[in-house]
């Protein structure tokens, strides 16, 4: 599976305007500074928000082609999404909110839940499976967050700040948890303001400034050698030095 795409969103003021290529079995970090489109160009691969132009195919089938009048509903897209507030249905258990996706697939009852029970197992939340979602802590509703979107065989990820309610102890597992399946042949995007989650994980940054893409690479890579400082700010790194002989050069 590759995920190919030249997302063109306006939304009063703003526009995003970012081409994005994710192989099979890596992951692309997003970052950048809030109002920089990062919500943007989640809800728009979703499906939640319609291009304006350009295109999303994921292994060459389109999921949206703007010039062409297509939108796939997020449903049909194929795509395991954790968002940041974890958006589970409160009323159900843990094992439920996992095994929701493969039941809608029309996975049989019990083998959806022996899908869901293997994979709380696997991010240590066995015994809380029968606990219902709105009696979870905000990190233990993240993992089954994560849970849920990959239970459901997913073609590619993508994962909105998946680490954020987690505390240091528990984020390397979930970290883990991620790479071993993306290790299988998915492609991800990860939108994330924590550079570690980048450092990580993922084979390619990207920095979003202003809807635009400022700068992208290997995280190590604009880490040490940032393009500006407004990127400098946004991975937590050194500012480039100033060029001597620019204007206004001290």
């Amino acid at each position: 599976m590759t995920l190919d795409a030249h997302l063109q969103v306006t939304r009063g003021q703003f526009t995003l305007d970012v081409a994005l290529h994710v192989p099979a079995g890596a992951v692309l970090a997003v970052m950048g500074p809030n109002g920089s489109g990062k919500t943007t160009l989640v809800e728009s691969l979703a499906g939640a928000v319609a291009l304006t132009a350009g295109h999303i195919t994921l292994d060459e089938r389109s999921l949206a082609d703007a010039a062409r009048g297509v939108h796939l509903p997020p449903r049909e897209r194929g795509l395991g999404v954790c968002l940041q507030d974890g958006a589970l249905f409160g009323h159900l258990s843990a094992r439920e909110n996992v095994a929701f996706g493969p039941r809608a697939q029309g996975v049989r009852a019990r083998d959806a839940r022996a899908v869901a029970d293997s994979l709380l197992a696997e991010l240590d939340l066995g015994e809380h499976a029968r606990t219902h979602a709105e009696r979870l802590s905000g990190g233990q509703a993240q993992r089954v967050a994560v849970a849920r979107a990959l239970a459901a065989r997913p073609r590619a990820l993508l994962l909105d700040e998946p680490f954020g309610a987690l505390d240091p102890a528990t984020r390397p597992l979930v970290r883990e948890v991620v790479r071993r399946r993306v290790a299988r042949g998915l492609p991800a995007v990860l939108v994330t303001h924590d550079v570690r989650d980048a450092l990580d994980l993922a084979d390619e940054l990207v920095v979003l400034l202003d809807g635009r893409v400022a700068q992208r690479g290997r995280a190590a890579e604009l880490v040490s050698a940032p393009a500006t400082p407004e990127v400098a700010r946004v991975v937590g790194a050194r500012p480039p030095p100033t060029d001597p002989a620019s204007p206004g050069a001290t």
